[in-house]
């Protein structure tokens, strides 16, 4: 696809920048881990296995989609991943073709709040309740625990 031939972009974008105008991908992504996390629990997947397969690996996934394009992500990593990966494909596509059938496409790529980013403390402090609540996340942050010898993020800390 054109997707596929396109050269990687040498531009610098700010994180806020980013989110201001990734929204639609940022949500899906979010509610896609979240889908997938649910639906290997409900088939019988460990809920530890789960989150592997779904919100821990997704960094990686992004660097190598970032760095290779879709078609080399599914040629690198396992034969199981891929098969998982098409069978997701498959039954995410009928859902997000709908999604995307009442989108307003001016949305995609533009920053989605033409005003002030000010945000209600007490709405967001909801919002990551119930985003830190959500089943992958109780049970990343339990795996994650053990993951002692993991290197801090921040190297201010």
């Amino acid at each position: 696809t054109n997707f596929e031939k396109t050269p990687a972009g040498s531009m610098e974008i700010k994180d806020q920048e980013y989110f201001d105008n990734a929204l639609v991908m940022v949500a899906m992504i979010k509610a896609g881990v979240e889908l997938a996390f649910e639906e290997m629990v409900k088939v019988g997947m460990k809920p530890e296995s789960a989150y592997y397969e779904s919100l821990h690996e997704t960094p990686l996934i992004a660097n190598t989609i970032a760095r290779k394009k879709l078609y080399e992500m599914n040629r690198i990593i396992s034969d199981t991943a891929e098969y998982g990966c098409y069978l997701y494909t498959q039954a995410c596509m009928p859902m997000l073709t709908d999604f995307m059938a009442k989108i307003d496409t001016s949305v995609i790529g533009t920053k989605y709040n033409k005003g002030d980013n000010g945000v209600d403390n007490q709405k967001l402090i909801a919002v990551n309740e119930a985003i830190q609540s959500h089943p992958v996340e109780v049970v990343g942050k339990q795996l994650r625990g053990y993951m002692t010898a993991m290197k801090k993020i921040s190297q201010s800390e």
